[in-house]
């Protein structure tokens, strides 16, 4: 029994959970460019299939806290599923295309305009496959939680009961 308080188990639990998170943060991440443009690092989407899909994001998911940063993660998750899926990359490539009919349309359209023609296709496998993929990649992703008022999970920490259980503030007392 350790002295500590930290035995081998929690020891392994927590340098493993650190250990993938860092890998699989800085792998996304390494092909987002600071400037706001993609890096060299998107392996199989092209630069106006990733901004059509990018803007996809948004659309569906849209928060003005944001900036394109979180987006760009999830198009950049995408990619690299894309890169070990030709059926994947396919239908990201034509459906990106479909939408853009070839000459960046989608993009230049207004904001009203772009939910018309992603609820015309919100029955197709591409919209359900990009948004089956951006709503576990946005709202898993930690850098974005405290923008929603999300301090994390609260296990770690010994649960709910004794850090917050009640302090809940924005629902009117009955």
């Amino acid at each position: 029994m350790s002295k500590s308080g930290f035995n081998r188990r929690q020891f392994l639990e927590t340098s493993g959970r650190t250990v993938v998170g860092g890998v699989a943060t800085t792998s996304v991440a390494a092909m987002i460019a600071p400037g706001g443009a993609w890096a060299a690092g998107l392996t199989t989407l092209d630069e106006p299939t990733a901004d059509v899909l990018l803007r996809v994001c948004r659309v569906m998911f849209p928060h003005d806290k944001l900036g394109d940063d979180p987006y760009r993660t999830c198009v950049g998750g995408l990619d690299m599923k894309a890169a070990k899926d030709d059926a994947l990359a396919k239908q990201m490539k034509d459906g990106a295309a479909a939408l853009d009919n070839g000459g960046r349309k989608f993009l230049k359209k207004d904001e009203a305009a772009q939910v018309k023609a992603l609820t015309a296709i919100e029955d197709t496998p591409f919209f359900k496959t990009i948004h089956g993929h951006v709503i576990v990649a946005l709202y898993n992703n930690p850098k974005v939680w405290g923008h929603f008022g999300y301090e994390g999970p609260s296990f770690p920490l010994g649960g709910y009961l004794e850090r917050g259980f009640d302090d809940i503030d924005w629902l009117p007392e009955v």
